[in-house]
């Protein structure tokens, strides 16, 4: 685990394990405030952004089941699907309909998956962490 870690704090918004699903979707429906802050990204790092990311993650806190917004964007939201330190060092099995959890997360159907990524985060508490991941299997 991440002792200071806070998914809903920008300045400790770390998590040991995290699967991020991006997802194309239709820009011209989105807020200005979102269209301008992927034109920023694009800008400075010279890569789009997607339409949307869901991410699951490995919180400390916050219960199983709850979405956290991005502090920057509405477009990246974490739906938290494991919490605390009771199964640490045990491998877990998670079984999602992403469809569904979009749905919940966003409120409208996802776009096109485009891409898929796992990630260990510690950068915004300068701490360590380490986790295992095995297979990702997508299904119908």
């Amino acid at each position: 685990m991440i002792p200071d870690a806070d998914n809903s704090v920008a300045e400790a918004e770390d998590a040991p394990v995290r699967v991020v699903l991006s997802f194309d979707g239709p820009w011209e429906r989105l807020p200005v405030r979102d269209r301008l802050f992927a034109e920023r990204v694009r800008l400075i790092a010279g890569r789009e952004l997607p339409y949307a990311t869901l991410m699951y993650i490995w919180a400390n806190r916050h219960p199983i089941g709850q979405v956290i917004d991005n502090p920057h964007t509405q477009r990246i939201r974490k739906l938290v699907v494991d919490s605390g330190d009771t199964d640490l060092n045990r491998w877990r099995n998670h079984e999602r309909r992403i469809h569904e959890d979009f749905m919940q997360v966003f409120g409208e159907p996802p776009g096109r998956l485009t891409r898929i990524g796992v990630l260990t985060d510690t950068d915004n508490t300068r701490s360590t962490a380490e986790a295992l991941y095995s297979d990702l299997v997508l299904s119908p």
